[in-house]
Parts: structure tokens; sequence; C-alpha cells
């Protein structure tokens, strides 16, 4: 019933329309009673009464039905209705159970729609001209029982003013009880707001009581963590980096450098690793241990200002350095007791001073970088030995095998671009091109009878071709007992298998062949048919890409093959090595 209302109240032009269009209906079921006897007092009074209210109802909807409601226009016409209904209706369909429904279509159109103030007045004069059209017509003796005339139309339609009144009422009692739960709704909402906000002051409260200790706790985890990091086996330059991204982060600086000594036999300190300095370039920088620098660094053994440093002995790239960090912070990093590294940390973003727990912070960090600068400097170091035997065991292949001269460093540069196309880390693209240059070390350990016989191999002479493949297998073993990692070899031992897995050693196929080994593979017998070999002179590079071509997917991997022969036509990088065909 509230639906209902509601409906009606918000398109009372519309609803006004249609109460107006079923009394219409009524009218014209009451004339269609007299249609036989048009002659009738009967139906000359109902035949103007119903076109005198169809004309009102296309007046009210042509007019009024789409604008907002017109109380004036709709209490006129509703008095006309009342008019029509008590004077020209009433005296002939009195006794007729139809009649009923024409006033009170009119009574329940003038309860919704007209306001609450306005309807008693409206009621008592409705009620007004039906008693004295009922007295009216009671003299002129139309009526046959007056009283049961009076009474019944009376009864029905006192009854239906009083249903709809207590609707009516229902209705607007449940509205205000909505309002008020709205209002109680919105007093919550603002009693919720105003303790959420408390709730937040509150918060805030606690977290800057607490931000100290979590700031303590997250500097204890990174120290435990850079702690972790030296304790594996892990790039020197990523671990330092680690270094100097703590100190910006828990400190706030802007940014910050580390200089080490290299290698045992240098003399002075360079720029390692720096964050922080873009468009700055300190790579010429040096630092030399007999410098007044190192000097004040080394008695006082901790973290000190920098403007605390004598600029009158200082040494041009000392002072170019020092000026990027005024009045900042710099800590000396000793590695058994000797000085091995300087630590510098640029300002604060928000431009306030270092405190205690900041300079402390440093400290703690030196301390650890000094574990981490002895292992650089290891790392250098066995670097050097790790290129001085490379070195060996490629002059005594190529003292042994002259068509090995050249041929490695081409398919190792093959390797290297199309390692570094396939977006490898640098760490794969060192090890896939050290694969390559070693990849046929091995035929140090093959008879040169076999090696370096002119007889050209057909598929028949398995014997003298699987004799020269073992220097696969000669290979992996001469490179594990070196101490080469894994990745290198496996590409010494599997450069000879097959895509479709029919090749030497293993027969082992896409699914378990390494990455760098499917790229060593197609580099490999690329350069390999470019060159002369003790069985025939070197093809054509037509010819070579052909092969390439004809066995991708067999023996080569072909989305490698594609990669290398595209390589080959568009990047010159594929033909800086000197003796490339």
């Amino acid at each position: 019933m509230s639906k209902i209302f509601l409906y009606v109240r918000a398109n009372k032009s519309r609803f006004y329309l249609y109460s107006r269009v079923i009394g219409n209906f009524i009218l014209l079921a009451l004339l269609l009673g007299y249609v036989d006897n048009r002659g009738t007092i009967a139906y000359k009074l109902l035949l103007p009464a119903t076109i005198a209210s169809i004309f009102m109802t296309l007046f009210w909807g042509t007019i009024f039905s789409n604008r907002d409601f017109e109380k004036n226009v709709a209490k006129t016409l509703i008095i006309v209705d009342w008019v029509i209904i008590f004077l020209f209706v009433y005296p002939i369909e009195y006794s007729n159970n139809l009649f009923t429904f024409l006033p009170a279509f009119v009574l329940l159109s003038t309860i919704f729609l007209l306001p609450r103030r306005e309807l008693t007045p409206v009621l008592i004069t409705f009620f007004l001209v039906f008693t004295v059209s009922t007295v009216v017509f009671t003299l002129l003796d139309v009526f046959e029982r007056p009283l049961v005339t009076y009474a019944s139309n009376g009864l029905i339609l006192g009854l239906l003013t009083g249903v709809a009144l207590m609707l009516l009422q229902a209705v607007e009692d449940l509205e205000a009880r909505q309002r008020e739960v709205l209002r109680a709704h919105d007093l919550l909402n603002k009693k919720y707001h105003k303790l959420e906000k408390e709730l937040l002051l509150n918060k805030q409260q606690v977290d800057n009581l607490s931000r100290d200790v979590r700031k303590k706790d997250i500097e204890i985890k990174n120290i435990l963590n850079l702690s972790g990091q030296i304790n594996i086996r892990n790039d020197s330059k990523k671990i330092l980096t680690s270094f100097l991204l703590t100190s910006i982060g828990q400190i706030g600086s802007t940014h910050a450098v580390i200089l080490t000594r290299r290698k045992k036999e240098y003399n002075f300190l360079d720029i390692y690793v720096q964050k922080g300095l873009r468009g700055i370039d300190l790579s010429k920088i040096r630092i030399y241990f007999h410098s007044h620098l190192i000097q004040v660094l080394a008695s006082v053994r901790e973290p000190i200002f920098v403007s605390q440093i004598p600029r009158e002995s200082l040494y041009e790239d000392e002072i170019n350095l020092l000026s990027l960090f005024g009045k900042d912070l710099i800590c000396p990093v000793f590695v058994q007791g000797n000085m091995a590294g300087v630590f510098l940390v640029g300002p604060k973003v928000s431009g306030s001073s270092f405190t205690k727990e900041d300079i402390n912070l440093i400290a703690i960090l030196a301390n650890q970088m000094s574990f981490v600068l002895e292992q650089t400097q290891m790392t250098y170091e066995y670097q050097d030995f790790y290129a001085k035997t490379l070195r060996a065991m490629l002059q005594s292949l190529e003292a042994k095998y002259v068509y090995a001269r050249g041929h490695n460093i081409r398919t190792a540069n093959y390797v290297n671009v199309l390692s570094r196309k396939l977006g490898l880390s640098s760490q794969d693209v060192k090890d896939f091109s050290y694969g390559a240059l070693l990849h046929d070390i091995g035929k140090i350990a093959i008879k040169d009878e076999y090696l370096l016989n002119p007889a050209r191999i057909t598929e028949q002479e398995t014997d003298l071709k699987e004799k020269i493949l073992q220097h696969t297998i000669q290979g992996s073993k001469i490179l594990k007992t070196a101490g080469f990692n894994e990745k290198i070899i496996d590409m010494a031992l599997h450069h000879h298998e097959f895509y479709n897995g029919r090749g030497f050693p293993n027969k082992i196929g896409y699914d378990d062949l390494f990455l760098g080994t499917r790229i060593l593979s197609v580099c490999n017998a690329y350069d390999a048919m470019v060159s002369d070999r003790p069985h025939r002179k070197a093809l054509n590079e037509k010819t070579a890409r052909e092969y390439l071509n004809y066995y991708a997917g067999t023996q080569f991997d072909p989305e490698l093959v594609k990669m290398f022969l595209n390589e080959l036509d568009n990047n010159p990088d594929m033909t800086k090595v000197k003796g490339l065909n």
C-alpha cells in the first residue's frame, strides 16, 4: 500500500487521469443500458453527463497529465463531477449497484490527490452535496425508499472513506517512522564518523610511538639480511649495491658511493658502486694510499663528517669527490686491519642532520662491507687466474689443431650476441660465452690421425666420425677436473646433440637440451661450415645458411636458427671478430 501511495503522490496528474477514465467507462456502461430506450428521460440525462465527463477527461489528459499536478484545476473538475453524479446520474441509477463505483472513484481520487489539510472541508462538502441531493429528490418523489437509498449509498461511501483515510494515515505514520529511522541512522552515522576519527587519531598516536621501534627492527633485519648475502657466494657488486640502497633507504640520503681497492697490487681506491649521482662521471677518481685523506681515515677508523677533513693537503681527485658530499659522512672500511675501501653517504632528503643512530648504522654497514671487499679482492684475483687458464687452454688447442684458430672466438661471439638478444642475465651471457670458447677443448685428447684425417667423412664412416666426436666427452672431463661450472661442462659435452634426439653422445632432444647448448649448436655448425677443415675447403655463406634452414627442427632449434640468421643479416656485432668470413 505504501508503494501505491508513493507512486500516486509522485504521479498525481496521471493517477487523476486514470481515475477519470475509469469513471468514464462506468458512465458508458450505465448509458449502454438505455441505448434501446433513447427517448427516456434517463438516456437524455446520462448522455450529456457522459459527454461532459469525457470532455473533462480529454481536457485534463491533453493539458495537465504530463505537467505538475494542478490542484485548483483538479478541485474544480471534482466539483463538476459531483454535480454530474448527484444531479444527473444519482436520481436515475440510485438502485444500480454499478452506480456506487462512480462516486467511490471520485471520492478515492479526492482523498489521495488533495493535501491532508484541505481534505476535511472537501469531504464534508461531498457528503453535504450527497445529502442535499437525496433530500431534494426525495421531496420530488424520485426515490421509492429514500431512507434505504440514502443509508445504503451513504454507508458504502462512508466505509470507503474511513478505510481510505485509515490507510492514508497508516502510510503517513510509516513515512514518519521512516523519517525517524533515517534521522536516527544519520545520527548514528555521525557518531560512527566521530568515533572513526577518534580511532584514527589514536592509531596515529600509536604509530608515532612505535615508529622508532619499527625503524630499529627494520634496520636489524636489513643488517641480518646483508649478513646472509655475505655468507653465500653472491656477486660482490650486487651485495655492495644492497648496502648502498640500505643506507639511502634507512638514513634517507640522496646519494652514496663505495670506493675499493680492486687488486692487491693497486695503490689506490676507485669508485666500485654508486647510487643517486646521475650524470656525474666518477670513473677516473683515484684516492691514493699515501694521500693525506687516507691517513686521516686510517687514524680515526670510524665515521666522521666530511667537513672535519682539512682540505689544504688534498689532491684534486679527493677535493672533487668530497665536494659532492659537503658536510656529509665518510667512513673507512678495513680488511684484516688494512684500509680496503671508503664509504661516503650524502645528505638527507629531508635536509635534517645526521643522528647518532645514523652514524652507528653507517659504522655497522662499513664493518659488514669489509667482508664483501675481501671477497671482491679474492674474486678479481680468481677472475685473473680464470682468464689466464682460458687463454692457456685455447692456445694448447690451437697449437695442436690449426683449424681451431679463430673458430672458438668467432663462435663465442655469435653465442654472446644471441644470448644478449634473448635477454639472458649477464652471468648466463658470460657462462655461455666461456662455454663456446672451450667447447672443443676435448680435441686435445683426440689422436691426430683421426682429428687431422683428410678423408671426407660420410654417413657410412661412423667409426672415424665417432672417434672424432669423442672430443665432447673428453672435453667435459677436462673442464670438470679444472673446476668449471656445470653450464660450461654441459656445452662441451652436448654441443653435437640434435634437436630431435639423434645426436651424440647421449641422444637427448629438445626437452633435455640446455639452452646454452642449443645456441652453441647453431653457432658452432655455421662457423665450422664457413671455415676450412682437414677434409674440405670452407663452404660459402649461402650453402651454410641453406644447411641451417634445411636441418632446422631436426638437428637445430628452429627458433634459434631463425634468430641467428636474422642477427647475421642485421646486427653488425656478429661480424666484429677478426677472422670472420
